[in-house]
């Protein structure tokens, strides 16, 4: 679609068409292929069209006698969908099904059906009235109103007499996309908050900004000298403008603080709401008497910096929710899966892993998956920042949320939504949102004790003035007041952990644990398994040695296969390509192997030590790089199964990089094999563990602990879940199909080992910028008091000063987004 155009641009390019050699679309603008004619008569006039999808939905418009569009529209609209697909009200049936149907409409009392809906590809007012008009000519549509701004359609229509899927078909008839519009409770009360919020930054600003400007007059007045009823005028107006910003801007401040108060709890509002309430009493007691101070600026100073330091906190804090719900209401209801040989519609939430589906250009990508034919480019700005699309072919994997820009795919799916790397992300989000880290809630508690210690000084100040000059100590203790309030305290460590998260998801890192931040940067000790961590747990059979004569290679191969689909460990991919046998009772032993019956005889898969139980004359383990798998009966060793596994590129980089930092790397791994610890060799690690079980990785990390230690272990996420939970810092390395059940801390997506080092990184760039916030808040106050104590800093520099301090924590801890520094 071209870009907005004005109207006298369009006539003129209208006109153009006469007597140009190539022809643009009537309708979209595009170049009409040479030779084609697919021109419709439109006002008399033959109207050139690129496509038969062009010529129909013109046609549409022409024939409702809707013509005027074309002369209201002030920009092109889009090429619409090939009109050879098949009947749009089929296409669309899925949304007449009840269900469905509820999760986008509500029933109202006359039996009526208020429906919300997203319409793509409105560009103008004109296309406004289009859809409306052509809307509600349609026998049982009550109501039609676009909102161009949000692109979001209210409809009233009647279901007895028509379906859901004749005005999907109607709008899609028209030239323009349309879904369903979902909106989550949490989006809206968050979007509410946002809009409240902004309303009281500009009362308050509005408010600053005037009240400022009677303040100038008046501390003109009292050096040039003010007549005595302009002076009380002046101050009567800034009671009265200062007094409806306390109550609407700065009511927030005294409902919290009175809210905690009855509870038993000091909040930092406490002292807020004190300042303002005094600042303000006793400036309103002097402007009623006529005469003394009054600090009405420095009220409503105090109140707009304040809440400017907090809006701009929580925009940030919720930017990242509000986008992955952004990109989940983009995810299509229905999607086309090839059933029975033929493309079918069914529900996104019922597709499984395995299913063929179908993505045209312009679509949103349901659930993660593979390519499996086309090539296209992706957009993928919503999940990693960046801007230019990535090219995917086949065998490149695809995301929930993404969206195929250029030409149709076909893909695999890997899993339903819920297994998907956005579903992950919203989850690890939640997760943020519902847990305060351990340091944070240790800053509330000192917060709580430096509240009391601020209210003490306060009082004690006021009470020392008292006999020094009454005159001026109210002021003197609102100015401790005011100067000493912890909000820069409270928002240190929160603002950087959640933009420290923020960068790290759009890295490919979801964050399930922000505590585990704090925990990392301290950590000195890194633990890593091999296994689908340093490796790419790709394996592959090299060599297969039968031990019994009366079995062939396939048939073990395939029994192989069987056993090691009860496991989730990367081994089970070395058997992928064989017909498994008929395997029952398969039980899974963590780190040792996998057990089960076949033609009535116990079988085992798995290490030496395991198959030697009911196998005593397995001969030992060959000797070479490769590593080895017994696989026996009850009695009789039945094979040596030789895999090999590669090493991740980037793993030498990496352990070299966290060595060079002092960190110590060990490696603990189940494998036994020579391979395992010449791998440890060459990566150079400080100690290497080989043969290890679950139990044997527990009591390592266990030791270190005693001694301690923090421990940061990496895995695969899905195997040795003791020793990631007893770890004080987990980092799993997992597949998209992986990511609903890997529940480190830390989960890295597509197996990039890298982001080992850019998480270590994140880590101490976080816990630098919270202690720079510390240092800032504590240093402030330790400064500031005393010489608010002193009475060297009025109230309205104690106001300026505590605000600013907020300020600058808030944006000190948002270069965490950014980490460019």
């Amino acid at each position: 679609m071209n870009g907005p155009l004005s109207r006298e641009a369009v006539a003129r390019d209208i006109e153009a068409h006469d007597h140009a050699a190539l022809l643009s679309c009537y309708h979209c603008g595009e170049q009409v292929p040479p030779g084609a004619d697919f021109s419709l008569e439109i006002d008399g006039l033959p109207r050139p069209m690129c496509c038969p999808g062009c010529r129909a939905v013109a046609s549409l418009i022409a024939d409702s006698g809707l013509t005027r569009f074309y002369e209201q529209r002030t920009a092109y609209s889009e090429r619409p969908e090939d009109q050879s697909t098949p009947a749009k009200e089929d296409s669309f049936a899925i949304y007449d099904d009840r269900e469905l149907l509820e999760q986008f409409s509500q029933a109202t009392e006359t039996g009526d059906r208020d429906a919300r809906l997203l319409i793509g590809g409105v560009s103008c007012a004109a296309c406004t009235w289009l859809i409306e008009t052509s809307l509600l000519r349609l026998d049982g549509v009550s109501a039609a109103s676009l909102n161009l701004a949000q692109a979001r359609l209210d409809l009233r229509f009647d279901p007895e007499k028509i379906k859901a899927s004749e005005l999907f078909a109607r709008i899609t008839a028209l030239g323009y996309r349309v879904q369903p519009w979902h909106s989550s409770a949490q989006r809206d009360q968050a979007q509410a908050e946002y809009r409240r919020d902004l309303r009281r930054l500009a009362v308050a600003g509005i408010g600053m900004m005037q009240v400022g400007m009677f303040a100038i007059a008046l501390h003109a007045g009292d050096i040039q000298g003010i007549a005595r009823e302009y002076e009380q005028l002046l101050r009567l107006v800034s009671l009265l403008v200062t007094g409806f910003i306390v109550l609407f801007s700065a009511r927030e401040f005294f409902s919290s603080a009175w809210r905690h108060l009855r509870n038993g709890a000091l909040v930092m509002d406490l002292p807020v709401a004190l300042a303002i309430g005094i600042a303000y009493g006793a400036s309103a007691v002097a402007t009623l008497r006529g005469g003394g101070d009054v600090y009405f600026d420095s009220v409503v100073m105090f109140t707009f910096l304040l809440l400017l330091a907090r809006f701009i906190e929580k925009r940030l804090r919720l930017r990242d929710t509000l986008a992955w719900q952004d990109a989940e209401q983009a995810l299509p209801d229905a999607v086309q899966v090839r059933l029975d040989e033929r493309w079918q519609q069914i529900p996104r939430r019922a597709v499984v892993a395995g299913q063929r589906i179908l993505l045209r250009a312009g679509d949103t990508i349901p659930v993660d998956g593979v390519v499996l034919s086309g090539e296209s480019a992706v957009r993928e700005d919503s999940f990693s920042g960046e801007a230019l699309p990535r090219s995917v072919g086949p065998g490149d994997g695809v995301f929930a949320g993404t969206l195929n820009r250029e030409a149709s795919l076909e893909m695999e799916s890997s899993g339903a939504y819920a297994d998907s790397r956005l579903a992950a992300l919203q989850r690890s989000i939640e997760n943020a949102r519902l847990a305060k880290p351990a340091i944070a809630r240790l800053a509330d508690r000192l917060a709580s004790y430096f509240i009391a210690g601020v209210l003490l000084a306060t009082t004690a100040t006021g009470l020392v003035w008292l006999q020094l000059d009454a005159s001026r100590a109210m002021w003197i203790a609102l100015s401790v007041l005011v100067i000493s309030c912890p909000c820069a305290l409270s928002l240190a460590t929160p603002a950087s952990l959640a933009n420290a998260a923020s960068w790290l998801r759009r890295r490919g890192v979801i964050v399930y644990g922000e505590n585990a931040l704090e925990a990392l940067a301290h950590s000195r000790n890194f633990l890593f398994d091999k296994t689908g961590t340093l490796t790419t747990g790709a394996f592959r059979v090299e060599e297969l040695r039968v031990l019994a004569a009366a079995h062939e290679e396939q048939e073990l191969l395939g029994l192989g296969a069987a056993l090691q689909s009860h496991a989730n460990h990367p081994i089970a991919s070395a058997f992928a390509g064989a017909e498994p046998r008929s395997v029952t009772n398969a039980h899974y032993d963590i780190g040792r192997g996998i057990r089960g019956r076949w033609r009535d005889r116990e079988v085992r898969i798995g290490t030496e030590a395991f198959c030697r139980e009911i196998a005593p004359t397995l001969p030992p383990s060959p000797s070479g790089s490769l590593m080895w798998i017994a696989m026996v009966a009850t009695d009789e060793p039945l094979a040596w199964i030789g895999v090999v596994d590669e090493l991740r590129g980037e793993a030498p980089g990496v352990i070299a990089t966290l060595q060079s930092r002092s960190l110590r790397c060990e490696l603990l791994t189940g494998d036994a094999s020579p391979r395992a610890r010449a791998l440890g060799e060459a990566l150079a690690f400080d100690e290497i563990h080989t043969g290890q079980s679950p139990d044997h990785k527990l009591a390592r990390v266990q030791a270190l602990q005693a001694e301690g230690k923090a421990v940061t272990m990496v895995g695969d996420g899905l195997n040795d879940a003791p020793v990631l939970q007893r770890s004080d810092v987990s980092i799993a390395v997992a597949g998209a199909t992986d990511l609903a059940r890997a529940q480190a801390d830390f989960v890295i997506q597509r197996g990039d080992l890298t982001r080992v080092k850019e998480l270590h990184d994140c880590a101490r760039r976080t816990r630098r910028i919270i202690q720079q916030n510390f240092a800032w808040a504590l240093g402030y106050n330790l400064i500031g008091i005393p010489m608010a104590a002193a009475g060297w800093i009025p109230p309205w520099a104690a106001a300026l000063g505590m605000s600013a301090s907020s300020l600058l924590v808030v944006i000190n801890s948002a270069r965490l987004r950014s980490q460019n520094y």
